[in-house]
């Protein structure tokens, strides 16, 4: 019987629109009634959660920063960090700048983003470069930037400017060479658009701070269904008993893991719906 649901964000619970779908709604909505935990686990950072309001009402727990922080999102407030010390900060980017000439670097707080000059967004979604974005956005050398945006939650690394499209995969795994057990190197980047990792303390991540949660609740990994998209996703779904890799996920994913719609065909909403009528068929 599944007890906790845990699911990504974008490629996974967020359709191509940016949005929760009804039909997925309404399936979370019916795990919660049904005293199903739910988790949004997500590489977004704290002040990317609007997209939640429709199942704000399910009191969904969620892990942010790819499982550096936990968010309370009736009120807002980040309620646990794992945050990067500054002499690892200083660590990571002078191996990256070493192994990288030209990489830029950017720190993300939650509330605050701080980036090189030069900075430009690897996503294709115009939507988050908004006033409100720009306000809380610091563009300084990165010296500077330990000074003003702290904690950091994680680290971003943008591949050089000659190679602006790049393979992400092959970035990620020669930065995690490169850095060791010095920071954990992921990515959540579609293939074509300008390779950016996303680089957490070591032994953080979304499934850490999934196994957290799950430990103050009593319930047992064998208990859990995880749905996710990216290489981000990877230690999320090896964590859950019930994995599952959307239709439209990364080869790496899709190949290990039981697949499921897409989500723009409300895969995780339709999964749900069925792991709850299991339940339903249980005797006793």
């Amino acid at each position: 019987m599944i007890r906790l649901v845990a699911t990504d964000l974008d490629g996974t619970l967020l359709g191509p629109d940016g949005r929760i779908a009804p039909g997925d709604v309404a399936a979370l909505h019916a795990a919660a009634a049904a005293g199903v935990h739910l988790v949004v686990a997500t590489g977004r950072p704290a002040r990317w959660l609007g997209c939640l309001e429709p199942i704000a009402g399910a009191r969904p727990h969620v892990i942010v920063s790819n499982g550096a922080a936990v968010v309370d999102l009736a009120s807002g407030v980040i309620v646990r960090r794992h945050p990067l010390p500054r002499a690892t900060l200083t660590s990571l980017a002078d191996a990256l700048r070493t192994a990288f000439p030209g990489v830029l670097l950017a720190l993300e707080h939650g509330e605050v983003f701080g980036c090189e000059p030069g900075w430009v967004s690897a996503f294709p979604d115009t939507s988050r470069t908004t006033d409100t974005e720009n306000a809380v956005t610091v563009r300084a050398p990165f010296e500077e930037l330990l000074d003003r945006v702290t904690p950091v939650v994680k680290l971003l690394a943008l591949a050089p400017a000659a190679g602006p499209v790049g393979d992400v995969d092959a970035f990620a795994d020669a930065a995690a060479h490169h850095l060791g057990e010095r920071a954990v190197v992921t990515h959540s980047v579609l293939p074509g658009h300008r390779a950016l990792l996303e680089i957490s303390a070591p032994g953080v991540s979304k499934a850490s701070a999934l196994a957290e949660l799950c430990a103050e609740r009593d319930v047992a990994p064998a208990h859990v269904a995880a749905f996710g998209d990216m290489p981000n996703d990877l230690a999320l779904l090896e964590f859950a008993g019930r994995p599952f890799a959307m239709g439209n996920a990364h080869p790496t994913l899709r190949a290990r893991f039981e697949v499921v719609g897409t989500n723009a065909d409300g895969g995780v909403g339709t999964t749900l719906t069925r792991l709850l009528a299991e339940a339903d068929d249980l005797p006793g």
